[in-house]
């Protein structure tokens, strides 16, 4: 596995938050399922649904799994191309891949979260958001989920 986003400045009292790109296909096996338990499918498929329906370009394709290094998780597809945004709060911005994937991620969360059982879904928000905050990109992201 590669731990990406080095670059992040770590909060006073706490350790940076940090992504490391998921390689192993077993290790790809058991991300969602840590995360959502029988739900995994579920979250997935919401996950690519949400990106396809703020990109109107989103064509499908390989992602990338990222675990985080406080347990969180984010999906982000596997693409140099630029992703134009347009969200149901009024945000509309051309995204990085990554950048997209953690606002469908994001998204995808906040909305399973209201399921009954939704637990696992808004923790792994929380923990997500706190990735989030240091993120290059954060205030994008930001007004993406806002």
């Amino acid at each position: 596995m590669e731990t990406i986003n080095a670059h992040l400045k770590q909060p006073r009292g706490r350790a940076a938050v940090t992504a490391t790109l998921v390689t192993s296909d077993l290790e790809r096996m058991e991300c969602l399922p840590r995360i959502a338990g029988m739900r995994c499918v579920l979250l997935e498929s919401t996950i690519f649904d949400t990106l396809a329906r703020i990109c109107d370009s989103y064509e499908g394709g390989y992602w990338h799994f990222y675990n985080l290094s406080n347990g969180g998780f984010y999906m982000a597809p596997d693409s140099d191309a630029a992703f134009p945004l347009s969200c149901e709060n009024y945000f509309e911005h051309t995204v990085c891949a990554d950048t997209a994937g953690i606002i469908a991620s994001a998204s995808a969360y906040s909305h399973l979260s209201f399921l009954s059982n939704g637990a696992c879904f808004a923790t792994a928000y929380h923990q997500l958001s706190e990735f989030i905050f240091q993120h290059r990109d954060a205030g994008l992201i930001r007004a993406a989920l806002d």
